[in-house]
């Protein structure tokens, strides 16, 4: 498994299968998606990002939201739905659930309200995220 991570040389769903297919590696590598960090790489989780990978590279999903201004070199971590990717999630659920995907879907809980305390932000959030991807 490659995660798409930031900074790293595999920051997009693209660059994840590029890896794959020049390493004739398919079946054997996959894909460990995460949306939120190719907001900082400017690909559009959905549906372009997951174009690249869903005919057999994707391997799990982490979910997150965020809000990333690359020139200023900030990324924010937001409330799920609150972010850039709040009216992708949904379309991203239904392609996935349509197509078939059978793969683990886990809800990374890295958000906070403030002062540190990821168990509210954990429950802020745990419920949108079962009701989209549940």
């Amino acid at each position: 498994m490659v995660e798409t991570g930031n900074g790293t040389m595999v920051n997009s769903n693209y660059t994840g299968r590029k890896l794959i297919d020049d390493l004739n590696a398919k079946g054997a590598l996959k894909v460990l998606w995460d949306p939120a960090n190719n907001c900082w790489c400017h690909e559009q989780a959905f549906p372009a990002g997951y174009e690249e990978v869903k005919d057999g590279y994707l391997g799990h999903i982490h979910i997150k939201d965020v809000q990333v201004d690359t020139p200023r070199a900030t990324l924010e971590v937001r409330r799920m739905g609150e972010g850039q990717l709040a009216d992708q999630f949904q379309p991203m659920a239904d392609a996935l659930r349509s197509d078939g995907y059978d793969g683990v879907i886990s809800f990374e809980s890295v958000y906070h309200p403030g002062k540190g305390n990821f168990e509210d932000g954990f429950r802020l959030c745990v419920d949108r995220f079962k009701t989209i991807y549940g």
